[in-house]
């Protein structure tokens, strides 16, 4: 194998760069409704990624046939596209620096899902399905399996080697309830608040060290309490106070993807948008304040078990913690060497492609919200009315992520500090810079992060993400299902 990326690097080294991804995916995928298997299959892909820089531009090519003829012809077509898209590139492409790496990272399993069998791993799901019909109410139960086992080498010609093993694995239950309120759903792990249905790792990973029996009880108990709820009303301009589970898609919306350079530099805004702060972050000069003291956020990509969790990016930087913002004030963006560059400041570890088919593009990763010093239950007590959502649904966000509204899994309404009625059909809206300013309590629980899946570019590219944060109060409008 190194013998065919030093190959590869031979070809190229009369480019101003090039690096490599060679890839290989093993992948299963089972689905279930009502005990009954719906699909169930294993595949693998196999192939390589070659970026190049020439002429100050940018060229990309992949393939699958890893013959030495074929990696040839792979080389060259991208050295034309970066030829031909230099012919429009107005100012050449830049790299920050960042120091050359060899390393070999591994995830080990406890619980290895790649030595059990296809057909242990299909009984285990349809005990799943039981498990969560925890009463005749429930008229649809849902279990759906997946794992990706990665293997990926990454070479540049600078020098770097990484070699990078990543196993990974995902559950998603769910019910169906029918009751006094009519039929409701609950979904897991999806703004769900149990955050033990997947990551990086092995089953060990799942429910109780590989144990998901409880996890689907309370799923059918959510979806079954769901349907004996009742509506939501509209509140406008309202205490809310949002769960962990909620704050992983709420983070995800207005923190994470403002904060990717692309969308800062308009690179972004012809497919998915740009962003709608204007300031400039503490490491490009004059930080500005966009929200209250409470609002501290992170990315950081090197948190272990998380669905993302990786120690190096796509174009071989050295992953790290970074404060996008602190206290209220911006103080760092998510950056590609490019755009580090660009903005005079050190690279950051933000670049991810799906697979080796795509060009890497500047991502998210491990977004969450920092900490405070109170406690979830203080922040319930000393709110005399309001609304306490938990889990996140579906968001609904503007192409600046200056509007937005997310709906919940439930809520409660909050009278004289505690909970009162169950709610189904909450979605909370605002905009972006009010709420941010109006967070006023902020809970010390602790840092758990949940999935939340993402999708970007063009062509677009799925990606593995985790998100979350303490609970959280700020004013909100609630929206009931009669708006």
């Amino acid at each position: 194998m190194e013998d065919l990326l030093q190959f590869i690097l031979e070809l190229g080294k009369d480019n101003e760069y090039i690096d490599i991804r060679l890839e290989n995916f093993q992948n299963v995928v089972i689905k279930s409704i009502n005990e009954e298997i719906t699909k169930a299959f294993t595949y693998q892909k196999k192939g390589i990624g070659i970026r190049v820089l020439s002429n100050g531009a940018w060229g990309f090519a992949c393939t699958q046939d890893l013959s030495r003829k074929n990696l040839s012809k792979t080389v060259d077509i991208a050295r034309k596209m970066a030829q031909i898209e230099s012919n429009r590139t107005k100012t050449p492409i830049q790299l920050a620096e960042i120091p050359i790496s060899e390393d070999r990272v591994e995830v080990n399993c406890e619980i290895d899902f790649r030595e059990i069998s296809l057909e242990e791993k299909i009984q285990e799901i349809l005990r799943w399905n039981k498990e969560i019909r925890v009463s005749d109410n429930i008229v649809r139960t849902i279990a759906d399996y997946a794992t990706i086992s990665a293997k990926k080498y990454f070479w540049s010609s600078e020098g770097t080697k990484i070699e990078f093993i990543r196993p990974i694995v995902n559950v998603n239950l769910g019910a169906v309830a029918k009751g006094s309120s009519g039929v409701q759903a609950y979904y897991q792990p999806w703004g769900g608040t149990f955050p033990d249905v997947g990551g990086t790792g092995g089953h060990e990973i799942l429910g109780n060290n590989g144990d998901l029996t409880e996890t689907c009880h309370k799923v059918g108990e959510k979806a079954q309490n769901l349907a004996n709820a009742k509506p939501a009303p509209n509140l406008q301009n309202t205490p809310i106070i949002f769960d962990p589970a909620y704050m992983a898609l709420l983070v995800h919306e207005i923190v994470g993807h403002p904060s990717e350079a692309d969308r800062v530099l308009g690179w972004e805004a012809a497919w998915a948008g740009s962003t709608w702060w204007k300031g400039k972050s503490a490491d490009e000069g004059n930080p500005t304040k966009i929200g209250s003291k409470y609002v501290t956020v992170y990315n950081d990509p090197t948190i272990p078990n998380n669905f993302a969790y990786m120690l190096y990016d796509d174009e071989g930087t050295p992953c790290k913690r970074a404060t996008l913002i602190k206290e209220g004030t911006l103080t760092e963006r998510m950056h590609s060497r490019e755009t580090a560059f660009l903005m005079d400041v050190e690279p950051n570890g933000a670049m991810r492609a799906n697979t080796y088919e795509y060009h890497p593009i500047i991502r998210q990763i491990n977004v969450f919200w920092g900490t405070g010093d109170w406690k979830a239950a203080e922040i319930i007590e000393e709110t005399k009315s309001g609304v306490y959502l938990m889990g996140a649904n579906i968001p609904s966000i503007d192409d600046q992520r200056f509007n937005w509204a997310i709906s919940s899994q439930e809520g409660f309404l909050i009278e004289n500090g505690e909970l009162t009625d169950h709610l189904y059909s909450c979605t909370a809206t605002a905009t972006t810079p009010a709420f941010l300013q109006s967070i006023d309590a902020l809970a010390s629980d602790d840092q758990t992060l949940f999935w939340s899946g993402c999708g970007k570019g063009d062509p677009l590219q799925g990606g593995t993400v985790s998100n979350g944060g303490p609970t959280m109060r700020g004013i909100a409008t609630l929206m009931g299902p009669r708006t």
